[in-house]
């Protein structure tokens, strides 16, 4: 009894925590939980909405599938459809939009009749999938789905609702939605949906040709920003600016903008980084924990066949497959996280790019700019190709490096001298390593090592087998790693290193062969620059 009433007022707490929203706290609660005990279904939901609330979104979606899971073992429908509604809200905040269409139209068959208000709350989410594909025409008659007057009245409905006519080039009747949910906002002092919304007029004007009422609009929602406003709110007005002044033919201002939109873009790459470096680090935590269940039950079962009966080996057996299921699934987990981790290179140097070649076009440098479009298409099938594969042979991640030092050199007003020796032990075809792994360093040497102008810029890159570990020495002539620290931010200067680090150790896990990352500066050898030394296991 006095257990049953502990229970009770453990989940009392958390209900209240979760209402109060600390949800940090909510989340550290049911984790600690789920090591002692299985979590019930509310705990589930509690957790994945925590996780969302706290925009750990990866968590989320993986909790939220759990969910799924269980809900369909209990044969519970209404705690399933609210796990579909938890998936999709995930999804869409994680940007997973295609998957999420594909999701919502699957799960919506699964809906009764008395869950019309539960398919009414997945329409929002649907509907702004829609929007965020292109696809206006289904996110409209999504959007019409919603026929509770509360829902409709509601600022998520007219906000999302005006976007959707937006895309539909109803541009009247998206205002008239706008501007009520500007109405709304302005009562609620909530500044951040008010900047966003004054910003989607602008819009609106802009392809009416009504620049004057569009820079208006503009204005008010750049007067709202403020330190905490979201990074895609800023990159958001900005974008805009840049269109507005892009038309009017005012390419100084256009150019202006178009810097503090990479600056932006730089800014959310980081945090989607630090964001999914996070959640692998959770994952691995939840595979460990698993492993250890796994040890803990062979050991009971090693007791229990002692003091059991022979025919309890069968039953025994099968809790053991279940487990080990369990396991391989939550590995299975982890490799996905691995992967999506690796992925993040491709849109940092993305951005990077398509901002050099639209300066080149606002400068009116067209044959220069179509050079540079050419190198960049080519590396970035290059780099595409090499993603989908976890090892690459290393003939092409050189080819993929001489591409990439190519294109920086367009981008340069001092070019820098690049060379690569290869020892007789490297065979460049034979060898696999996991891609991009080299170039953080490179991009580093040039962003950071020559960011004073230097007599004759140098990058040279050795590399060398040895015990099934391909060593590879990157050194240059630039300012060296203690002057970069100086004058760099800290987060920059760490996040190649902390990437590569914990692909490293993945490696290493998966190779059973110890690597390593070695950063120095080269004043130590009485010379000048910097010196990186991986040591990166490979496979034949």
């Amino acid at each position: 009894m006095l257990l049953f009433a502990t229970q009770l007022s453990g989940q009392s707490n958390v209900e209240e925590l979760f209402t109060n929203g600390d949800y940090a706290k909510v989340i550290e609660i049911l984790t600690a939980k789920e090591s002692n005990e299985p979590l019930t279904l509310r705990d589930y939901f509690l957790l994945t909405k925590s996780y969302g609330r706290n925009k750990q979104y990866a968590n989320g979606l993986i909790y939220s599938n759990e969910m799924i899971g269980k809900s369909l073992e209990a044969k519970d429908t209404t705690s399933l459809i609210k796990a579909f509604n938890l998936k999709a809200e995930n999804l869409i905040d994680s940007g997973g939009y295609k998957s999420g269409v594909i999701f919502c139209e699957q799960s919506s068959r699964v809906f009764r009749e008395q869950d019309s208000i539960e398919f009414q709350k997945l329409c929002f989410k649907w509907g702004m999938m829609y929007y965020h594909t292109g696809e206006f025409q289904n996110a409209y008659d999504t959007y019409n789905k919603i026929t509770l007057p509360k829902y409709r009245d509601l600022s998520l409905f007219t906000n999302n609702y005006a976007l959707t006519l937006m895309g539909l080039e109803k541009w009247d009747e998206a205002l008239f939605y706008f501007k009520k949910s500007i109405a709304k906002y302005k009562s609620k002092g909530n500044t951040e949906k008010l900047n966003v919304n004054y910003s989607n007029v602008s819009i609106v004007y802009m392809n009416q040709g009504k620049w004057a009422e569009s820079k208006v609009y503009l204005d008010s929602a750049a007067s709202v920003l403020y330190n905490d406003s979201s990074l895609r709110a800023q990159k958001g007005i900005y974008t805009n600016y840049f269109k507005l002044y892009q038309i009017q033919g005012k390419y100084d201002k256009a150019s202006h903008y178009l810097e503090l939109i990479s600056e932006v873009n730089e800014d959310i790459y980081r945090k989607k980084i630090n964001e999914e470096i996070d959640a692998l680090e959770t994952s691995n935590r939840r595979e460990d924990h698993l492993r250890e269940k796994v040890r803990a039950s062979d050991r009971q079962i090693l007791w229990g066949t002692i003091v059991s009966l022979l025919a309890l080996i069968g039953f025994i057996s099968t809790i053991f497959y279940f487990k080990y299921k369990n396991v391989k699934s939550a590995h299975e987990k982890s490799v996905t996280e691995q992967q999506l981790l690796r992925s993040q290179m491709t849109p940092h140097f993305i951005f990077n790019s398509l901002s050099v070649i639209q300066g080149m076009v606002l400068n009116k440098e067209d044959k220069k700019a179509v050079k540079y479009l050419s190198k960049f298409s080519k590396l970035l099938r290059l780099i595409l190709e090499s993603s989908r594969e976890k090892l690459v042979a290393v003939k092409e991640e050189l080819l993929a490096l001489q591409s990439y030092v190519e294109l920086q050199n367009l981008s340069r007003l001092q070019p820098f001298e690049y060379k690569v020796e290869i020892d007789d032990s490297v065979n460049e075809e034979d060898i696999l390593i996991p891609p991009m792994l080299i170039q953080p360093f490179i991009e580093n040497a040039i962003e950071h090592g020559f960011k004073e102008r230097i007599d004759d810029p140098k990058i040279k890159i050795h590399l060398s087998a040895q015990n099934n570990v391909l060593v590879c020495t990157i050194k240059d002539n630039g300012i060296g790693l203690n002057a970069t620290k100086n004058i760099t931010k800290s987060h920059k200067n760490s996040l190649a290193t902390k990437i590569t680090s914990e692909r490293l150790k993945m490696l290493s896990k998966d190779f059973k062969i110890e690597s390593n990352l070695i950063l120095e500066d080269r004043e130590k050898y009485n010379e000048k620059g910097t010196q990186v030394t991986l040591m990166i296991p490979y496979k034949i």
